[in-house]
């Protein structure tokens, strides 16, 4: 017999942490769900993760996992620290873990991030850059089986799970299928210039077992981090 699906009120929700994003999004995130996060460079994307992955560890007692393609360790955690995220004493409390990958070796990617998920009890994983992932591999098929393969394994492990994803000049570029096949949920980030200033906003493109606003929405980024303003409205 095949499994009855949920109904919405049925759901349980990891709450993002984001002030105004729940609103839009029926309560939160539907636990276990896989997002795809796209934005253009100076979005918000990553200070969006680092408040989702803060949150989640000081506000709501799920350990996190940030897995930077990028950036070092250290210049995460200074990073975050101008958002007032003590990043730093997350890592010491053992409720958060920071791992830079600097291999090319895909299946080892995977484990490392399974076993340090395991390792603190992980709840919330965050994954970023994902267009980094384009560097692992010279076919695009090979890239889209392994990267549906790792969307699959973090949905089995029963982690709410980010990945972000670049997109430029409004052009939004597909991170191998992910969106198409495999994430619960694509959220987009927009820095766009309307007549003479830059606007900043957010729309939620799909949410499984979610209801969401079908609007762009303005948001803010100051010294505490990102808020949607869940009433507001573009003009």
């Amino acid at each position: 017999m095949a499994e009855k699906e949920m109904t919405r009120s049925e759901v349980k929700r990891c709450r993002s942490g984001i002030e105004g994003l729940d609103e839009i999004i029926d309560g939160g995130i539907p636990e276990g769900n896989l997002v795809v996060l796209s934005g253009d460079p100076g979005s918000g994307k990553t200070v969006f993760c680092w408040q989702f992955i803060y949150s989640g560890a000081t506000q709501f007692n799920q350990n996190g996992v940030y897995i930077s393609l990028e950036e070092p360790e250290k210049t995460i955690v200074e990073g975050a620290r101008e958002f007032g995220f003590d990043f730093q004493k997350l890592i010491n409390s053992g409720k958060l873990k920071i791992i830079t990958i600097e291999l090319y070796d895909f299946e080892r990617l995977k484990n490392m991030i399974e076993d340090t998920v395991k390792s603190i009890d992980a709840k919330r994983v965050i994954i970023d850059p994902g267009v980094i992932f384009r560097l692992f591999f010279d076919r695009e098929l090979d890239a889209r089986k392994r990267i549906v393969s790792l969307g699959k394994m973090l949905k089995s492990i029963g982690c709410t799970s980010i990945i972000t994803n670049e997109i430029s000049l409004g052009k939004a570029s597909s991170l191998f299928g992910l969106e198409e096949y495999v994430a619960d949920g694509v959220i987009l980030l927009y820095h766009t210039k309307i007549k003479d200033r830059f606007v900043r906003s957010i729309a939620v493109l799909k949410m499984r077992n979610t209801k969401i606003s079908e609007q762009l929405k303005p948001i803010k980024i100051s010294g505490s981090g990102i808020k949607v303003l869940s009433k507001g409205e573009i003009f």
